[in-house]
C-alpha cells in the first residue's frame, strides 16, 4: 500500500509537470524526426565541385549523372592552389596513361564519392579497353587462319605484322592519387574532432553556467544583490566575467589535453584554435545564463539539452550542411556551434590563417552580444527590482 502511495504521488508530480512530460514523450519525436530527415534531406554528391584536365568525355558524363558539379580546367599545373580556391572535393587529369587524382580530403564523404566514383570508371575504361584487344585479336587470328588456307607464306608475313602492329596490348591506365589535407589513411573521426572540440566546450558552459546561477536564484543570492544598488548590467557582466574565468581554464585544458595528450592535429596556429573555443565558451556562457532564467530547478535546465544542444551538433558539420536542402541550411545558420565547426575545421584541418575564420569569429561575437543584451533584458524583466 505504501508503495502504491509513492507511485500516486510520483504520477501527480510528474503530470502536473508539462517540460518534464515534453521531455520524456515529445523531446524523443523530436530527435528521431529531426535525425530521419536529416538523413533523408542529404545529397552529398549535389554539393561536390570536381575539376577536370584532360578527362575523357565518359567520365565527366558519369560525374555528371551522379549531380556532381564539374569544372574543366585547361592545364593541371598547381592543383593543390585550385582546390582550395575553388573549394573543390578533388581534381582530375589524365597523362601519360595515369590517372592522377587529387583529393581535398577535408570532407571524408565526398572524398569516398569521388573514390569511388573513380574506380568504377577506371574498371570500365579498362575492361572496355581489355574488350577491344580481345576482338582484335580473335579478328587477326581469324585473318590468319583465313591467309593460311590459301598462301601458308603470305600467313607467314601477315602473321609477324599482326603480332607487331595489332596484338600488341595497350597498357590500361594506372591510377594515382594525392591529398591536400592529411592523407589516405585519414578518417571520419580525424575529421569531426575539431568539431567534438567546440561542442565540449560548449556544452558543459552551457550546462554549467545555466545551473549555478539557477543555483544563485534559488538560494536567494541574486534576490540580495538585485536588491543592492547595483545595476542589472553589472550583474550579467559580473556573472560573465566569473564564470568565463573559469570557462577559459576549461576551454586551455580542453584543447591542450587534445592537441598533446590525445594528439588530435592542428594545421594551423593553436592560438586561433584556443581564441575560438573561447568565444563559444562565451556564447555558451550568455545562452546558459538566459535559459536559466525559464527554469525553476536544475532538472529543467538539463531539459533544455534535447532542444538546445542536440541540433547544434547536428548542425555543426558532423552531416554536411551543404548537402542539406535550403530550409536546412538556413535553420544550421543560425546555431552557434556550426560557425564554430567551420571556424575549427579551417584552423585545424585547412590550416587557414585568420581571414579564413574572420567572419564565423564575428558572428559569434554579434551571437554573444545579441545574449548580453537578452540577458540584461531578461533580469529587468523576470526579476523585479
Amino acid at each position: 500500500m505504501n508503495v502504491w502511495h509513492i507511485a500516486k504521488r510520483v504520477y501527480r508530480q510528474v503530470l502536473r509537470d508539462k517540460r518534464t512530460l515534453a521531455l520524456l514523450f515529445l523531446a524523443p519525436l523530436f530527435i528521431l524526426s529531426l535525425l530521419t530527415y536529416l538523413f533523408n534531406a542529404t545529397d552529398q554528391a549535389k554539393s561536390m565541385h570536381i575539376g577536370v584536365d584532360q578527362v575523357p568525355d565518359s567520365f565527366v558524363t558519369q560525374l555528371e549523372d551522379q549531380d556532381i558539379h564539374v569544372h574543366h580546367y585547361d592545364n593541371h599545373q598547381h592543383i593543390q592552389q585550385k582546390i582550395k580556391d575553388d573549394q573543390l572535393s578533388a581534381f582530375i587529369n589524365v597523362t601519360d596513361e595515369t590517372l592522377h587524382v587529387t583529393f581535398a580530403n577535408d570532407n571524408p564523404n565526398a572524398t569516398a564519392i569521388a573514390r569511388q566514383q573513380t574506380q568504377q570508371w577506371l574498371t570500365k575504361e579498362n575492361t572496355s579497353q581489355m574488350k577491344i584487344q580481345m576482338q582484335t585479336l580473335h579478328a587477326t587470328l581469324q585473318k590468319m587462319q583465313n591467309e593460311l588456307k590459301t598462301n601458308p607464306e603470305i600467313a607467314k608475313q601477315l602473321g609477324g605484322q599482326a603480332k607487331a602492329n595489332d596484338i600488341t596490348p595497350a597498357q590500361p591506365l594506372t591510377l594515382k592519387t594525392d591529398y591536400v589535407y592529411k592523407g589516405e589513411d585519414t578518417t571520419y573521426f580525424d575529421m569531426i574532432n575539431p568539431l567534438l572540440i567546440g561542442f565540449f566546450v560548449f556544452f558543459f558552459t552551457f550546462l554549467i553556467s545555466g545551473i549555478a546561477l539557477l543555483r544563485e536564484r534559488t538560494t536567494g543570492t541574486l534576490e540580495r544583490l538585485l536588491a543592492s544598488p547595483i545595476k542589472r548590467s553589472q550583474i550579467i557582466l559580473g556573472y560573465i566575467l566569473g564564470y568565463g574565468t573559469f570557462s577559459f581554464i576549461q576551454t586551455l585544458l580542453i584543447v591542450c589535453f587534445s592537441v598533446f595528450v590525445l594528439k588530435i592535429g592542428v594545421n594551423g596556429s593553436i592560438g586561433y584554435v584556443i581564441l575560438i573555443t573561447l568565444i563559444i565558451a562565451l556564447v555558451a556562457l550568455t545562452l546558459g545564463i538566459l535559459l536559466s532564467t525559464f527554469a525553476a530547478s536544475e532538472f529543467q535546465m538539463i531539459q533544455f539539452i534535447p532542444i538546445v544542444i542536440v541540433p547544434q551538433v547536428l548542425f555543426a558539420g558532423i552531416i554536411p550542411v551543404e548537402s542539406m536542402n535550403d530550409i536546412l541550411q538556413g535553420f544550421a545558420h543560425i546555431m552557434p556551434l556550426y560557425y564554430a565547426g567551420q571556424a575549427l575545421q579551417n584552423v585545424m584541418i585547412r590550416g587557414f590563417g585568420f581571414e579564413a575564420i574572420a567572419l564565423p569569429l564575428a558572428i559569434l561575437l554579434a551571437l554573444f552580444i545579441v545574449l548580453l543584451i537578452l540577458n540584461m533584458i531578461g533580469m529587468k524583466r523576470y526579476r523585479k527590482v
